[in-house]
């Protein structure tokens, strides 16, 4: 018998991949001497987003996704709120965050087995 609490989502395999881009960003995108704010902020929420999309991978709750959807909320905003000067940098945090909510909404949306749910009879 399959153990359905333990099937692996795609959209949490997605999330992790972003996450490992995030940590690796601003050498990629080149932002990482002169944007310390950004660089830092890339990195701490590159190592959280892959934190919690492996636990979601190993064991999927609602609560991961709704911590990655909080991680991407903040990658959107954040810099304006820490003040980031270099557009590569906004560029890829907005991009990222709004990768990341979009692939966290999408795991909720397909429940735990990976399928689309279906709507409640009235």
């Amino acid at each position: 018998m399959k153990d359905v609490t333990r099937h692996q989502r795609w959209q949490d395999w997605i999330n992790l991949l972003i996450g490992i881009w995030l940590l690796i960003s601003p050498w990629v995108v080149g932002y990482e001497g002169a944007q310390m704010a950004a660089s830092w902020n890339a990195w701490i929420l590159g190592v959280a987003i892959v934190v919690f999309s492996a636990i979601a991978v190993s064991m999927p709750q609602a609560w991961e996704e709704v911590i990655n959807l909080l991680l991407g909320i903040w990658m959107v905003l954040s810099s304006w709120i820490i003040g980031v000067t270099s557009r590569a940098a906004q560029t890829n945090a907005v991009i990222v965050g709004l990768l990341v909510i979009l692939f966290a909404i999408l795991a909720v949306a397909m429940g735990r087995d990976g399928h689309r749910k279906a709507p409640m009879a009235s």
